[in-house]
């Protein structure tokens, strides 16, 4: 199970947001670490064994979270710098779960300082030139903060919705 690969469907970018299914903090905290990048062994979390078995089975029941996947286990890589090649335009639906994500990370780990800049800037970054000011400004208050390992696994599920069209 080290190398299987999750990610959150709609339903689990959706709890990130309204916290409607009540999950538990340690679940939360899971549901948070799931990218769709990173196997399970690569997950920062409280959990382990088979309560992080428990964890992952109850949230995927749910339908917050699906495999995608297995993968080799392989060390970190340091952070590349905040950039994106598309084709230039960023879908609504793209934008619309960025934006999700963001508004999460915003409330977790900015005590909502953002939201404004997320109503007005981030809806009007509707192309790849714009996402990446947006992008670099929310990373930089992500390292003002000292939330960088935060910030990359955030970004790991950006560039997920990026790739994904």
């Amino acid at each position: 199970m080290e190398g299987v690969v999750y990610r959150k469907t709609q339903s689990g970018l959706d709890e990130m947001i309204t916290r409607a299914n009540g999950l538990s903090v340690k679940q939360r905290q899971l549901l948070i670490q799931i990218d769709g990048l990173k196997p399970v062994s690569a997950l920062v979390t409280p959990l382990a064994g088979r309560e992080l078995i428990q964890g992952l089975m109850s949230l995927e029941w749910d339908g917050l979270i699906e495999k995608v996947g297995t993968a080799s286990v392989q060390p970190a890589k340091p952070a590349a710098p905040v950039e994106f090649v598309t084709d230039g335009a960023i879908s609504s639906n793209q934008l619309e779960r960025i934006r999700q994500v963001l508004q999460m990370c915003n409330r977790a780990h900015l005590q909502g300082e953002l939201d404004q800049w997320l109503e007005t800037t981030l809806a009007h970054a509707n192309n790849e030139q714009a996402l990446n000011s947006c992008l670099d400004f929310w990373n930089m208050r992500m390292q003002e903060r000292g939330q960088g390992e935060m910030a990359r696994t955030y970004m790991q599920q950006i560039t997920a919705i990026l790739i994904k069209r």
